[in-house]
């Protein structure tokens, strides 16, 4: 039951956030800066819906049954949409910087929230994973926990907590939070704005 309810929810964030992306509503996160995380991953995100769609036509002409031919269509553009409404999710849940913390997002599956006086320290740093999964864990030497948000086996920005805290991901508390940004620079730029405001 509970995979079934897991599936479900994943499948209507795929939907919501196509016709989200594609009717240009806002990002219901609220105010705030906002910082993309999808430059590296477009390409490979592009290349699947390149041969989705390539794909549709010419298995329209070699299945030699109708039936088949229509579901199998059926299928094909569903899971072309489904690969478009992904990249919509990448697009239309950017990481936050707003006037009360950090927001860490991919997708609609990552949601982590670090507020300002959690965080001792934020700088950029690029870090290439070896593996390639979303989220990921890692204990320190000392006992600590650094949590991963990960596009593409790698992260660039790293956020030192003052203290262990739960910041919204599956384990915690964290002392750490890593994760990937296309502007990197930039969002650690906007950050430490924001410390020296709220220190």
């Amino acid at each position: 039951m509970n995979l079934l309810r897991t599936a479900a929810t994943y499948e209507r964030g795929v939907w919501v956030s196509l016709f989200r992306w594609v009717l240009r509503r806002p990002d219901p996160a609220g105010p705030g800066a906002r910082f993309g995380y999808s430059a590296t991953m477009m390409p490979v995100l592009l290349a699947f819906i390149g041969v989705s769609i390539v794909e549709i036509p010419i298995l329209h002409f070699l299945l030699p049954w109708q039936t088949v031919r229509i579901v199998v269509f059926v299928v094909s553009v569903w899971g072309l949409l489904w690969m478009v409404g992904l990249l919509g999710a990448v697009r239309v849940h950017p990481h936050l910087v707003t006037a009360y913390g950090l927001r860490v997002r991919s997708g609609f599956t990552v949601d982590a929230f670090v507020p300002w006086s959690a965080i001792a320290e934020i700088r950029g740093r690029n870090r290439p994973l070896e593996k390639s999964k979303g989220v990921q864990f890692e204990e320190t030497a000392t006992g600590g926990l650094i949590g991963k948000v990960v596009v593409l086996g790698q992260t660039n920005v790293e956020v030192v907590l003052s203290a262990p805290a739960e910041v919204g991901l599956p384990r915690g508390p964290l002392t750490e939070l890593h994760f990937w940004a296309d502007d990197a620079p930039a969002l650690v730029a906007a950050a430490k704005a924001n410390l020296v405001s709220v220190g």
